[in-house]
């Protein structure tokens, strides 16, 4: 038996030559021999691919995997407000400051070892931003990132892919440490990702891997998959012992960060207003300095949330294939902030915090999914009517203005100067300017104490509406006594009393109440009577007060319970 050569180009092998009446039996052992060279050569990732051959032609054949992910909707517009550069922003492409239509993108290309961003026309790149190559492929130098054995490159592709947003931009950071202005920073504070999907989990288990305190708040069951470092809760939390349900911004206190994965309170907003959107922005910041609010939610979820679940969906499809068959031309480069390779991408690589891939293809982009849709749906809502999110901040009488406290924020970062500065500005210096928060209609009244010294020792007459936070009826009628407060136009001064806690039982045992929302009348600082209404406005409070006012004695008919005992079914009992 002689032999044979055959060769391809990537090697030489020698096969034994068989006589002509066994041909068949060569031509199939050539076949058997090369075909696994072709796939080998096709196939996008190494770490994909599993064969005896990988060894013997890995100095001969470079693999690489290229993938290109399309952001829009709130989490484009979150990248645009929250990617915020260091060094006098000289380290970033000039972007526009674009809405919830435009569409931005980013290529991720990688090598058996490594991951990076690819870079775009050298001539609209800043000369301060770095590069350097991942075969042959140029590569913004401050996102490369090392793969860690174990992980395939298109599960690091989309963990690069998902932490941009929802943790690299909305992560909170500590930078500028000894006056520098081009540091990187760290990760540090405390953070609050909203929803229990996938998605979710990721970004709350990714934060806690930075060393940020993390919390995910949801309606359902949230299945995390390390299960260590953070916080799971509802929208509501109960206090302690007692009996009072409180929403979860609340319960959280202060915080630096919100991650919304299944709503968008910036609604059409641009990144021109970093404050601009609902009411629960101004708020966030106001009463949880939450300085930097971030929504992941995607076009294709807005669709659904808008369309509903009969039509939405279909919308929803067609709108990621019109993207996924979308030039990238059209779209705009996104760079993220400095320190994504080293500080973020490779922290949750090196941790095993893997948003595992969901396709190969060439261009991708996040959908949507059923579970959003519902969690979002049926997220219980405040009581006052605006339709808020139970558990979000929202304006209470405290608030009555909005306008008032967005004025308060924009005055007070406006005018962060020294009262030295120098005229810059024609003879006009900008001057920090301090809004009193207190709703200038009904007064604040804190337990007994307070009771005594601005109504009994006072002497006034006075009616104060007696509430607890736990109370979704006296929240949702709050904004109505405010409103009758605002309007009248007499010498009776309004106040509002909690009964929440130690000190609330102790003042509703004082003034006699066993359940809330209650209304008690004071006559030149004495008791003069209590009206229950779960409804405002009431006939029996009006009445009240007109007595009052003419100097009538109370009427006790004014105390009867509402003919609708339907009305009682959502008052609060106080426990003594």
């Amino acid at each position: 038996m002689s032999h044979v050569t055959a060769s391809n180009a990537c090697s030489t092998m020698t096969v034994p030559s068989f006589p002509a009446k066994s041909s068949s039996m060569l031509l199939l052992l050539l076949l058997i021999n090369t075909h696994p060279i072709t796939s080998f050569q096709q196939q996008p990732s190494s770490s994909l691919f599993k064969s005896h051959h990988t060894k013997s032609w890995s100095n001969t054949i470079q693999l690489h995997a290229k993938q290109t992910y399309l952001y829009d909707g709130g989490e484009l517009q979150s990248f645009f407000i929250n990617n915020q550069p260091n060094n006098n922003n000289n380290n970033v492409i000039s972007l526009p400051r674009g809405g919830v239509d435009t569409v931005g993108y980013v290529t991720f290309v990688t090598s058996p070892t490594s991951i990076g961003i690819r870079a775009i026309d050298q001539d609209n790149i800043s000369d301060t931003v770095k590069t350097t190559t991942i075969d042959n492929e140029v590569v913004y130098t401050d996102t490369v990132a090392t793969i860690p054995r174990g992980i395939s490159e298109y599960d690091a592709i989309s963990t690069a892919a998902a932490s941009l947003v929802g943790i690299h931009c909305a992560g909170p950071k500590v930078t500028g440490v000894g006056g520098s202005t081009g540091d990187v920073g760290f990760y540090s504070g405390r953070a609050v990702v909203v929803g229990g999907n996938e998605y979710a989990c990721f970004l709350a288990e990714g934060l806690a891997a930075l060393g940020i305190d993390a919390s995910i708040v949801s309606t359902g069951s949230v299945k995390l998959k390390h299960g260590q470092g953070v916080k799971v809760m509802g929208p509501a939390v109960t206090l302690g012992t007692e009996d009072d349900e409180i929403g979860f911004t609340t319960a959280i206190g202060q915080f630096d960060s919100l991650i919304d994965t299944i709503a968008n309170e910036r609604k059409q907003r641009t990144a021109d207003d970093d404050t601009a959107g609902s009411s629960v922005i101004q708020l966030l910041q106001a009463r949880h300095e939450c300085n930097t609010y971030t929504s992941t939610l995607s076009t294709s979820q807005q669709i659904v949330k808008k369309d509903g679940v009969i039509f939405g969906p279909g919308k929803a499809n067609a709108h990621v294939k019109s993207l996924e068959a979308m030039n990238v031309q059209r779209c705009t480069p996104l760079l993220p902030s400095p320190g994504f390779g080293t500080f973020t991408l490779q922290v949750l690589l090196d941790k095993k915090i893997i948003y595992p891939s969901k396709s190969s293809k060439a261009i991708v982009t996040r959908g949507w999914s059923m579970k959003d849709f519902w969690e979002e749906t049926s997220w219980p809502r405040d009581s006052n009517g605006s339709g808020i999110r139970y558990g979000m901040p929202v304006v209470e009488e405290e608030d009555l203005d909005a306008v008032f406290r967005q004025e308060r924020l924009s005055l007070q970062r406006r005018g962060r100067v020294n009262d030295d500065d120098e005229d810059d500005y024609g003879g006009q210096v900008a001057v920090k300017v301090e809004v009193e928060e207190q709703n200038p209609y009904v007064t604040q009244i804190r337990g007994t104490e307070g009771l005594f010294e601005t109504v009994i020792n006072q002497r006034k007459n006075s009616v104060v509406f007696v509430s607890m936070r736990s109370c979704r009826t006296c929240k949702s009628i709050s904004p109505i006594f405010t409103k009758i407060a605002r309007e009248y136009d007499g010498d009776i001064m309004f106040g509002k009393a909690d009964a929440t806690g130690k000190a609330g039982r102790a003042l509703g045992k004082s003034l006699g109440l066993v359940s809330v929302p209650s209304f008690v009348l004071f006559k030149n600082g004495v008791r003069y009577g209590a009206v229950k209404a779960s409804k405002l406005p009431s006939d029996r409070l009006e009445k009240a007060i007109s007595d009052l006012e003419s100097g009538r004695d109370f009427d006790p008919a004014c105390e009867e319970e509402d003919d609708d005992s339907t009305a009682y079914k959502d008052r609060e009992r106080l426990e003594f």
